[in-house]
């Protein structure tokens, strides 16, 4: 396989894995509105640095390559926006 039908190749795998990981933020959006409505009728406040210090201290646990501050980063961001939705759908 030469240079340019590698980089086309490759460049499809990224593609497809795209969609993976919007299909999973998507699902994983939402169970946390799951979450949020479950938390409102528990009385629950809705943000728990408790449960976010546990998924950050997992990243650290993981024998990964993909560096852990950016992972760290990229999930704040994701609970940021799980957050912000449980809020706008009060």
């Amino acid at each position: 396989m030469d240079d340019e039908k590698a980089l086309l190749f490759i460049r499809e795998e990224i593609d497809s894995i795209d969609s993976e990981i919007i299909a999973l933020l998507e699902s994983r959006l939402n169970l946390s509105l799951q979450i949020g409505n479950i938390k409102k009728n528990l009385d629950k406040q809705l943000h728990d640095d408790d449960r976010e210090a546990e998924i950050l201290k997992k990243i650290d646990e993981l024998a990964i390559l993909y560096p852990k501050e950016d992972l760290k980063s990229i999930y704040i961001e994701i609970m940021k926006t799980s957050l912000s939705v449980q809020q706008a759908d009060e």
